[in-house]
């Protein structure tokens, strides 16, 4: 007996091979389609959780690192009146007998022609200025007041006139 192919055997064979090819294109395509539906039905990234999102800026004027300083209570200010070492160029001079301060003044530098600071130093005896004019805003035994200082001026406040202690609690620079 030889082996010899039946008519019937080459066709079968041509129509089990089409169908293997058939069947590979479907595991294919029904892979595929169930690979895009799985990556079609993940769910959007959820947004991000409160503790991610950036708080809103917020300008609260607090003078920065005042809690360091201990010669006078700096309090709030617009960032153009910056305390400044007495040996260099200041233009504003507050002469006190507040203990800490060196020489006995306590000076700041205005970076614009207008600027606000809000502080506490007490026992001022004089308001001195250089290159700009200065509104202080003034205490003393529970009376509030403002003294306008000119450009390159000088004041005697408090006991500096042989009235009572006097605090600076504002300064505004004024032209």
């Amino acid at each position: 007996m030889t082996d010899r192919p039946r008519p019937g055997g080459i066709l079968a064979s041509r129509r089990i091979g089409a169908l293997l090819a058939s069947l590979a294109a479907t595991a294919v395509l029904t892979t595929g389609a169930s690979v895009l539906a799985v990556a079609d039905t993940t769910a959007p990234p959820s947004p991000p959780g409160d503790n991610t999102i950036a708080p809103p800026s917020v300008e609260d004027f607090g003078y920065p690192g005042a809690s360091g300083i201990t010669n006078v209570k700096l309090l709030r200010g617009d960032g153009h009146l910056l305390l400044t070492d007495c040996a260099q160029s200041s233009h504003i001079q507050i002469w006190t007998r507040a203990p800490g301060n060196k020489d006995n003044k306590v000076c700041f530098t205005a970076t614009t022609a207008t600027g606000s600071l809000t502080l506490e130093l007490a026992d001022v005896f004089v308001v001195q200025t250089s290159g700009h004019s200065v509104r202080a805003g003034l205490t003393a035994g529970g009376t509030t007041q403002t003294l306008d200082i000119p450009k390159d001026g000088f004041k005697a406040v408090g006991e500096g006139l042989g009235q009572a202690p006097t605090s600076v609690v504002e300064l505004h620079v004024t032209g």
